[in-house]
């Protein structure tokens, strides 16, 4: 399969996450396809196709389903920073995903109580999840698989990432795998998510949620407030957060000349 592999989509959430995708590529074009923000690209012999969906990836599915339906392609990668819900892992390590649970339903209160509920799940596809993986590791690179989350807001406290954690056994929680890896179901599009652990599970965070808006465009200004009113956390969210990056770069690339 993994020969097979010419033409690729990553799908992205935040401008950080695009950027880095997009300047990986050479002879690269960028414009709005389906309400979506893509750039256009080669890698080597594969040409790469980078699709940014915002935080939270509100209505993505849609829209994602709509592309793929109008562009062919063998493989989907989900990639992006993820908060840690494994206390093992420290920010910089990247994680795939085996399968992924959808949250967004549950109160997140519920989460942090013994009430048990079964949210929908889905598997991501093992054959590229393994490729990834090795080609990850090959270059030395720290990996390791586990299940994700998908939550509906971003989880800033270390006990809620803990409990959420230990209620589903999952290693790391975003915003919009599910959402993706959904239309790539209905489209039998083999499809995997790389993620790279931003936040560690033992460690508040600002709260975030306060700088995106309905429709997951951030805002500078009130991300700047939401750091400033939790100084230590931000103190120790901001280098985190810069590793991250380096990492999620350094995957992508590894990935990408496999």
């Amino acid at each position: 399969m993994v020969e097979t592999i010419t033409d690729l989509c990553v799908v992205t959430a935040v401008d950080i996450e695009f950027k880095i995708a997009a300047d990986l590529l050479s002879g690269k074009s960028f414009s709005e396809e389906s309400r979506v923000k893509v750039c256009r690209g080669v890698f080597g012999a594969r040409r790469i196709v980078v699709l940014q969906s915002e935080m939270g990836a509100v209505g993505f599915a849609e829209r994602l389903a709509q592309h793929l339906a109008e562009n062919r392609y063998d493989a989907l990668i989900v990639a992006g920073l993820a908060g840690g819900l494994d206390p093992k892992l420290r920010a910089g390590d990247a994680v795939l995903y085996d399968s992924c649970y959808d949250t967004r339903a549950i109160d997140p209160e519920r989460l942090r109580q013994s009430v048990s509920e079964q949210p929908p799940i889905i598997a991501c596809d093992e054959m590229l999840s393994d490729f990834l993986f090795d080609s990850a590791t090959a270059v030395g690179l720290r990996c390791v698989r586990g299940a994700g989350v998908t939550v509906s807001r971003i989880v800033t406290e270390a006990k809620s990432k803990l409990a959420l954690g230990s209620r589903y056994g999952a290693v790391a929680v975003d915003m919009e795998t599910y959402e993706a890896l959904s239309a790539c179901a209905r489209l039998n599009l083999p499809a995997a998510a790389l993620r790279v652990i931003s936040d560690e599970a033992a460690r508040d965070i600002p709260d975030l949620n306060r700088a995106y808006d309905a429709d997951g465009r951030t805002n500078g200004w009130q991300m700047a407030g939401a750091m400033i009113a939790r100084p230590a956390a931000t103190l120790h969210f901001l280098p985190s957060v810069r590793r991250a990056l380096r990492s999620l770069k350094e995957n992508l690339r590894a990935a990408l000349n496999a």
